[in-house]
């Protein structure tokens, strides 16, 4: 049997840079879903999930018109199981998949249902980064592993230096990593804010 891979995105991972669309892999089908368990887990407002729902819809047509295979599970479709479990599950074993991937969703009650989903899968499966980030999710804890002191300010100097970001070489672009002090100052004494243009009492 062919090696054949389902990927998830979920509703806030539409990244057309993402690396998963760098080429085309007709081994490889992405699937979209909109489900009940994520539109009704709390109440949220309408116009919102008809946002998510429209930009998934898009993603998902541009997909398509990059040629990659891609499957939507739309709100009202009656194949719709309304869950990522049990959708997942479904289509796994319909179409014979041999491996599953995503990306680490951003919402802890997201990334726990899924990891809990892969352990029971009798296929390989791979978690991938979201690139949506300068830092990968394991990043600063690998960062501060051995050290004493846990200043985030290291971090962002790190981070800096890797992106080069208002870096000159290896120093700060102004000569100074930042203004925290400065901030920090109080307003003087007799000091009198300047009223905004066009700004009436």
């Amino acid at each position: 049997m062919a090696d054949k891979t389902l990927r998830l995105i979920l509703g806030d991972q539409l990244n057309s840079n993402h690396s998963w669309f760098a080429k085309t892999d007709h081994s490889i089908t992405y699937v979209m879903m909109e489900i009940r368990t994520e539109t009704d887990y709390t109440t949220h407002h309408i116009q919102k999930i008809a946002g998510f729902f429209v930009a998934m819809r898009q993603f998902a047509d541009f997909l398509k018109s990059k040629k990659h295979h891609c499957i939507y599970l739309k709100i009202n479709n009656k194949d719709n199981l309304q869950s990522f479990d049990a959708n997942l599950s479904f289509l796994i074993q319909r179409d014979h998949y041999t491996k599953f991937e995503y990306q680490s969703p951003d919402e802890y009650r997201v990334d726990l249902l899924l990891k809990n989903f892969t352990t029971q899968l009798a296929i390989a499966s791979e978690i991938y980064d979201t690139e949506h980030f300068f830092s990968t999710r394991g990043e600063l804890e690998k960062f501060f592993e051995g050290r004493k002191s846990f200043l985030m300010e290291s971090f962002y100097r790190a981070m800096r230096k890797k992106h080069h970001i208002l870096m000159s070489g290896d120093d700060p672009m102004t000569g100074q990593w930042n203004y925290d002090q400065e901030n920090r100052k109080k307003m003087p004494k007799n000091h009198k804010p300047v009223a905004s243009a066009g700004f009436q009492q």
